[in-house]
């Protein structure tokens, strides 16, 4: 690879990371809006799901202020035959600010689609 190419390569991922940051309250809420889920669950669903890599040092303060914003809460259930793990689960104010991000998310999504080369005008 070129220099030039590193540097690019360099601005992609760093830009990568920040729109993952953006979206990733977003994506959390949107996987809870089904059932609550235990955090390796979350993560792993996400992966699955959204193939967006979320780190445990990024989810679980991200989880406390989500908490403590009064979007989802969380109990404390016996694991399978392990620890106890914490489930999380969406509020009444988590599902009323989700409802809300859908058809924001949904408008910024085509706009931004609208831009994309090849894309009718």
């Amino acid at each position: 690879m070129t220099r030039q190419s590193d540097e690019s390569q360099n601005a992609i991922g760093r830009w990568e990371v920040q729109l993952r940051k953006g979206v990733l309250e977003f994506v959390i809420l949107l996987s809870l809006s089904d059932r609550e889920q235990y955090g390796f669950e979350l993560i792993s669903g996400i992966a699955r799901r959204a193939a967006i890599d979320v780190p445990e040092g990024t989810l679980y303060p991200l989880m406390l202020r989500l908490a403590k914003d009064g979007l989802i809460s969380s109990r404390l259930a016996d694991g399978d035959g392990g620890a106890p793990r914490k489930y999380y689960a969406l509020t009444s104010q988590g599902r009323e600010l989700l409802r809300g991000m859908i058809p924001s998310w949904s408008k910024l999504a085509a706009s931004v689609d609208s831009l994309l080369p090849g894309a009718s005008a």
